[in-house]
């Protein structure tokens, strides 16, 4: 009878086993499926690609900084630069909050939420949060998003060292101001990548 039992129990521990590495296999092999690879052609610019979220109202990208020597030599040095107010197609908002990038392979990873006067945004680097902001947005009768996310498909890299680039961008809309033109100003959220000019300060606040 002991010995029924302890093979009972072994053939339970080994299907139970089976069954959790299955599962295991077939989670790895979707997160497998979403991720892409990072591609580094020009070691002088930013490369960056879009990394698996966890949940719908988060962004998450992995990206390559040039190194100190690079940025020494004429390579460019980033800061992350958000903005939650005075939004507006083809000109950079007034209000900004800033922190310069350190060097080397990191990953972002934006996440919004609703609060009771509006919404809270906060932004992390390799899992610390470095960016915190808190915006005031009366909704109206009506409200609704409209935005842009990019490098979903493949690894990105900037025409130049000069160039900014854009991680994520969300204009929110409402009763009053119903539709995104080149002119109106929103409340939102825009999260990019700007070239520093001095690279002296990294890895903190500007």
């Amino acid at each position: 009878m002991i010995l029924l039992a302890l093979l009972c129990a072994c053939w339970f521990c080994y299907h139970r086993l089976r069954d959790d590495n299955e599962r295991m296999r077939s989670a790895i092999q979707a997160m497998r499926a979403e991720s892409k690879a990072l591609v580094v052609l020009y070691n002088d610019r930013v490369a960056l690609v879009s990394a698996p979220k966890t949940w719908s109202d988060q962004r998450k990208w992995n990206l390559a900084l040039p190194s100190k020597e690079t940025v020494g030599n004429g390579g460019a040095a980033y800061k992350l630069c958000l903005a939650t107010s005075g939004l507006q197609f083809g000109r950079l908002p007034s209000e900004v909050t800033k922190f310069a990038l350190p060097h080397g392979r990191h990953a972002i990873e934006i996440m919004k939420s609703d609060t009771q006067d509006g919404f809270e945004v906060r932004v992390l680097l390799d899992d610390q949060e470095v960016i915190k902001v808190n915006q005031v947005h009366a909704w109206g009768a009506e409200r609704g998003e409209s935005g842009s996310e990019g490098y979903k498909s493949q690894s990105f890299q900037p025409g130049s060292a000069v160039e900014s680039v854009e991680l994520y961008g969300m204009y929110l809309t409402d009763d009053k101001m119903p539709e995104v033109s080149k002119t109106s100003q929103h409340n939102g959220v825009l999260l990019w990548l700007e070239p520093l000019r001095e690279a002296g300060q990294l890895g903190g606040g500007l």
